[in-house]
């Protein structure tokens, strides 16, 4: 229906003009209908908002865009245009108002007025409702990036003006936080948030353990050591790197950084490693560690490897005196005790999507650092996407120049188009749409996580989701063109200009496929990997493996392309389009294995061409010995792909188990409509990572990702188990941050941490013994209990001490729960051992309000709020509590 409203005062001038036009005829008519002058865009404002979620029986969405002029001058009829991003596909018909939105590619849209829109007087307003598929429920949904292009009277653009003056509706009724008749998720409150908090009981910070994650086993002996500022590290030929490490960690904690040598046989500290067979290390994991600290002589780490010694130091660390960090000082008393220490999986990954949204080289090394700290050993880094290239190779200037760089443009001959609201300008200053890092930071990045041992695996995501490339090489085929090198303009082409496919991939982009019959698509791809391997040894770095992506390809690519169609009639084993995609992937293994680089990628790389775009999974048995390493992720559950990883480690895939709903940290914490993320796969806790069963995932589930429950034992009677005898082919575990909510580093920081920590626990801790346990109601039973313990000690210790060495890192603090009864208030926290703050006067509680630390009465009428807060002050969202039925 439209809506669309002018008030009174602006129709009466509607009456005046007519008559005026009538009285002085078409040179005034003309003068009107110019349209040059318009309200500065600072003068406009953009309220959106979700009507409901109900339309259709719940498969579309209303929302509504409310401009507003609050300048001196008309909004006129013509000679401006609206540009923004939204990530649902509006339905051009269901337009209410006198404008016209298009969806230019991917998440772009622009509004322009039609031509019997009358003008937007000052202080009046226009009103467009429109429809999409599926549901808002969420802030973070909402439309972003708004900014205006104005014309002068003879239709040249001027400048695009932001407009930042944009204010998101609240969701506050069911049909604005419901995403249909079968969601029966509930949105959290305060009480709902205190009832589920009852269970964990505050605990003594010391009950639940020192070390995350979890070592294999510690002993502890009477006594402790008493560690002195002036403490020496002595330290094995080869392991200066890993003294050096650990001395500046225990400086936080002594006040002074303590000095390191070879040669002082009376160090309070030492680091070897194990001869072998490594006979004072009871394991043989490479990273397998034994810490002793003993009350007389002192501290000893002994690793199998480098890295091994290098986990003791975090351990060690970690083992110290919370109020060590706190208030430095010497000496500090370490209790005497013995760890005996391995990791469940090789793998214990994390990966970081910043082709969507750009992350400095210090974000980068800040998530390192912690990641260190966890035991996590593989950086994953998704350095290519539709959105952005992040990586600068040398010969391809255009891949940063251009694809690099996110801005207004309507030809992309200088740089893509905005995706995720990142706005008009392309500056890197200006937008974390823009950006990319130079050789030198790729080095920087690499050597910093090489001191700390974590491998960096790249990712160039290809043959889908590589639109940037794409775009960037086409700005290299018209500059080599321009200056009459045609044959230099098609070496590293990726697309054929002739090519009539019609595709559009699941973020909604028709051009973002590479063509994989052009040969030189496999120059390309062989120039970025040598890039890659030259980087990785001049920093003395690993490469053991490229990550290839392989993912969401759409179905129809290649369909329409007649370089295609003469590579397929020539080429044995390729009978059409439906063949290309494995055919490629086998073309750049081989490039890959010629220079000793394995092929990841995400699961699609392991299955049959018929199967990577649907939920059927048959492994494709001709890549299993060619060192594919597929990493899964698709087990919504109640999908139907839940079993896609033990399919494919079964056939003797070395899998990475990197499944969205539990280890998508993009995913949204919770429900609430102020938590931001997405929550196509559910949404992802803090204790979604810590309940995740490797070797039987399906006791893993708890609910649908539309709230249902489950019933384990029966609802996968269907699916594949992982077989015993493939258990050695899980490689481990790996949590993803996707990039396309991440515009700030703090909110990188806040999606990362605390889920982080779960993830490093049942990636490195052993097997826990509720994980075994085959009755569903005994297994969720001591899983809680383990919970309670695990959530005491990220409250108590790990979250304070995270804050103590990293007073920057802006983790998330989860709400508290909270209800008012009988005039009584009654307050709890996810993670038990966080400060509670309270108000009763309405104000917003700060790190001097009371703390809340036993029922309080409140007066009849009084407004209670409360917040979550860190050791050092910082404070997390506000709650208000109802004081009355």
């Amino acid at each position: 229906m439209l809506v669309f409203r002018l008030r009174f005062a602006r129709s009466m001038r509607h009456i005046l003009l007519s008559f005026l036009l009538l009285l002085f005829g078409g040179t005034l008519a003309a003068h009107a209908q110019s349209d040059a002058t318009h309200p500065p865009a600072d003068e406009l404002s953009i309220r959106w908002g979700v009507e409901t979620n109900r339309v259709d029986d719940g498969n579309r969405f209303r929302s509504s865009f409310t401009i507003a002029n609050h300048g001196d001058v008309a909004l006129g009829t013509t000679h401006w245009t609206l540009y923004f991003n939204f990530s649902r596909q509006i339905d051009p018909a269901s337009v209410t108002a006198p404008v016209r939105i298009t969806r230019l590619n991917g998440d772009f849209y622009r509004l322009e007025p039609d031509a019997d829109l009358p003008p937007i007087e000052p202080g009046d307003q226009l009103r467009v409702t429109v429809e999409a598929p599926g549901s808002v429920i969420k802030r973070i949904d909402a439309p972003a990036g708004f900014y205006v292009v104005f014309k002068d009277a003879e239709g040249r653009a001027r400048p695009p003006a932001v407009v930042s003056d944009v204010t998101v509706e609240p969701f506050t009724r069911p049909a604005q936080t419901s995403r249909g008749p079968g969601d029966t998720w509930p949105v959290p409150t305060p009480a709902t948030r205190y009832a589920d908090h009852r269970s964990l009981t505050a605990r003594p910070p010391d009950a639940e353990g020192r070390i995350v994650p979890t070592p294999d086993s510690i002993h502890r002996r009477p006594g402790a050591f008493a560690l002195r500022a002036d403490a020496t590290i002595r330290y094995e030929a080869g392991l200066a790197a890993e003294a050096r490490q650990l001395a500046a960690g225990l400086a936080a904690a002594l006040g002074r950084r303590p000095r390191t040598t070879r040669t002082d046989s009376a160090a309070a500290i030492t680091l070897r490693r194990a001869e072998a067979p490594r006979p004072a290390v009871d394991t043989a994991s490479a990273e397998a560690y034994r810490l002793t600290v003993d009350p007389e002589t002192g501290i000893t780490i002994t690793g199998a490897t480098d890295a091994g010694v290098f986990y003791g130091g975090q351990s060690l660390e970690a083992w110290l005196p919370v109020a060590a960090y706190r208030a430095p000082s010497s000496p500090v008393d370490v209790p005497a005790v013995q760890v005996l220490d391995a990791p469940r999986f090789d793998h214990r990954g994390l990966h970081l999507d910043v082709a969507r949204n750009m992350q400095s080289v210090a974000a980068v090394k800040r998530l390192l650092d912690i990641m260190a700290f966890y035991k996590l050993n593989t950086f994953h880094f998704h350095l290519t996407d539709d959105e952005g290239w992040r990586l600068a190779v040398e010969g391809l200037p255009e891949l940063t120049r251009v694809g690099g760089r996110r801005g207004h443009t309507l030809d992309e001959q200088a740089h893509l188009m905005p995706s995720y609201g990142s706005g008009p300008s392309p500056s890197p200053e200006a937008s974390r749409g823009s950006g990319w890092y130079s050789r030198a930071d790729y080095l920087d990045i690499l050597r910093y996580a090489k001191a700390r041992h974590i491998t960096v695996m790249p990712e160039i995501d290809v043959p889908g989701h590589a639109r940037a490339a794409i775009q960037a090489m086409e700005a290299r085929t018209r500059r080599l063109r321009a200056a009459g090198d045609t044959a230099a303009a098609r070496a590293y082409r990726l697309r054929d200009p002739a090519d009539t496919s019609d595709y559009e991939s699941v973020q909604g982009w028709d051009d973002n496929v590479m063509n994989v019959c052009r040969p030189s698509t496999y120059r390309f791809l062989s120039t970025v990997v040598d890039e890659l391997r030259g980087l990785h040894e001049a920093a003395g770095a690993p490469l053991p493996a490229v990550h290839v992506g392989g993912d969401e390809v759409p179905e129809g690519a290649w369909a329409g392309s007649p370089i295609c169609d003469d590579y397929i009639a020539r080429t044995e084993g390729v009978d059409g389009a439906d063949d290309l995609f494995g055919h490629f992937l086998g073309r750049f293994q081989d490039t890959l294995a010629t220079r000793g680089i394995a092929m990841a990628g995400w699961e699609e790389v392991g299955l049959e061409e018929a199967d990577h775009r649907s939920a059927t999974t048959t492994p494709n048995e001709a890549l299993v010995d060619d060192d594919v390493q597929p990493y899964v992720w698709s087990n919504i559950w109640g999908g139907g792909t839940e079993d896609r990883a033990y399919r494919l480690a079964n056939a003797g895939y070395d899998v990475v188990m990197a499944q969205a709903t539990n280890f998508y940290f993009d995913m949204a914490y919770s429900k609430h409509p102020r938590e931001d993320g997405y929550y196509w796969a559910g949404f992802v806790d803090t204790k979604a990572p810590f309940a995740f069963v490797p070797f039987d995932l399906y006791k893993s589930a708890d609910r649908t990702r539309m709230g249902h429950p489950i019933d384990p034992d029966t609802a996968f009677a269907d699916q594949v188990r992982l077989a015993d005898t493939a258990r050695n082919n899980i490689r481990g575990l790996q949590g993803q941050l996707w990039g396309e909510t991440l515009r700030k580093p703090d909110r990188m920081e806040y999606m990362a941490v605390p889920r982080l920590l779960s993830l490093a626990e049942r990636a490195w801790a052993p097997r826990p013994g509720w994980a075994t346990l085959d009755d569903s109601g005994a297994l969720r039973a001591r899983r809680a209990e383990a919970w309670t313990a695990f959530a005491n000690r990220l409250g108590h210790r790990e979250l304070p001490r995270l804050s103590i060495r990293h007073p920057d890192w802006s983790y998330r603090l989860p709400p508290p729960g909270a209800t008012v009864e009988a005039g009584t208030l009654r307050a709890n926290v996810a993670l038990p051992g966080l400060a509670v703050r309270y108000t009763t006067d309405g104000t917003r509680p700060t790190a001097t309000s009371p703390r809340y630390t036993a029922p309080v009465p409140v007066p009849e009428g009084a407004t209670v709020r409360l917040r979550t807060f860190d050791t050092l002050g910082r404070g997390g969202r506000t709650v208000t509590v109802p004081t009355s039925p």
